[in-house]
């Protein structure tokens, strides 16, 4: 069966870099990559760049200004690469409200000055940035009042390619974030995410049931809530690409877009689970929202211990049977989930990269994982 969406979890340590294709007729697949990871990334993503048959990339999105998202994003649109990207997405200060007193971080500033064209020595004219937003902001409406019809949320058509719903985020989530912008550039500054604090031991699993946690803590990150998440569907394939966006934000979109569709939930073949599998943003209603059969984890476990038990035990109780778990790093955390006794009790199988092969494009033995989820008819 002929693979309708390829999604690449490239290793990007406690981050995301997600390299995405899907297939058209007569031409190049039409190409998207999401995220670059943290700083140290930058080296791997590069060499994949390089062994692609050709560098056109479609879409390249900043989901949001953290650096394990940004870090490695930054010397990507400062290589000649960026001059094969046709639309960045990216939530600047200018897309913030309110934005009058703002002022970028560092790492936004370097962003913003590559794709306006404003780096001496780099390159005269600017790039293209949100243009499918006619310059505005990524963004979806946000949800209805309760007994009221709700603004539809964006779409974008790709003519032979694929279809993307914008989920996230919403104008009170980028209004958040601007009222907490110089708070967010000193954390940026002492740079929390840039560590590498060893993975804790983790505990051996046994009942799943018990994993589930109580009244969860919903994520109080501003930048977080500010991240770019949609659905993306092609060829009747279809996946949610979340960044670290809310749980909350992605469940009450996805039901907005039941609504538009006249169905109960949103079924999809895949989604990447949001920031790296953590309790508080993989809830009960975004399993709900959106079943899969495929749920995508993106981190090595630096410093946060990511993912979460509790997370992925909420998507093995809460999604169809027969889902399946893919991680694009083996550690301990995650090779506990790949044991044979606790798949075949609880129907779920999960997918680690291949022990001990080395990277074809880095050599370092640390691969990522492909998911290619198949044509539709």
């Amino acid at each position: 069966m002929a693979t309708a969406i390829r999604i690449e979890a490239l290793p990007a340590r406690l981050g995301d870099c997600l390299l995405v294709e899907c297939p058209r007729e007569g031409t190049r697949p039409w190409r998207m990559l999401v995220d670059g990871g943290p700083p140290d990334t930058w080296p791997r993503l590069e060499a994949r760049l390089q062994a692609l048959p050709d560098p056109a990339i479609d879409v390249s999105v900043v989901t949001h200004i953290d650096s394990d998202h940004i870090g490695g994003f930054i010397p990507f649109v400062l290589s000649p690469h960026a001059r094969d990207v046709g639309d960045f997405w990216f939530n600047g200060a200018r897309h913030l409200v309110p934005a009058g007193e703002m002022r970028s971080t560092a790492q936004g500033d370097t962003v913003v000055s590559a794709l306006t064209g404003a780096t001496p020595g780099l390159r005269a004219a600017p790039l293209p940035w949100n243009v499918a937003f006619g310059g505005g902001p990524v963004r979806c409406p946000d949800p209805p009042d309760a007994g009221r019809t709700g603004t539809p949320l964006p779409v974008i058509e790709v003519p032979g390619g694929p279809r993307l719903t914008i989920l996230s985020p919403t104008p009170t989530r980028l209004r958040v974030l601007g009222r907490k912008w110089n708070e967010v550039e000193e954390e940026l500054h002492r740079g929390p995410e840039l560590g590498v604090a060893p993975p804790m031991a983790p505990p051996p699993l046994g009942d799943l049931e018990d994993l589930l946690p109580g009244p969860t803590t919903r994520d109080p990150s501003a930048p977080n809530g500010s991240s770019i998440a949609f659905l993306l569907e092609h060829r009747g394939a279809s996946a949610v690409l979340s960044g670290d966006a809310f749980g909350n934000v992605l469940a009450l979109s996805l039901a907005m877009l039941a609504v538009e569709r006249g169905s109960e939930n949103v079924p999809v073949d895949l989604v990447k689970l949001p920031h790296h599998g953590s309790v508080n943003n993989v809830l009960a209603a975004l399993v709900q929202a959106a079943p899969a059969r495929h749920y995508l984890v993106s981190t090595n476990g630096d410093t946060f211990n990511h993912p979460d038990d509790a997370a992925l035990a909420r998507v093995v109780l809460g999604a169809p049977r027969g889902a399946e778990l893919w991680f694009n790093y083996r550690t301990p955390r995650t090779q506990r989930w790949a044991e044979p006794a606790l798949q075949a009790r609880y129907g779920f199988t999960a997918h680690l990269p291949a022990a001990g092969a080395d990277d074809e494009h880095t050599g370092d033995g640390e691969h990522g994982i492909v998911v290619e989820l198949p044509e539709r008819t």
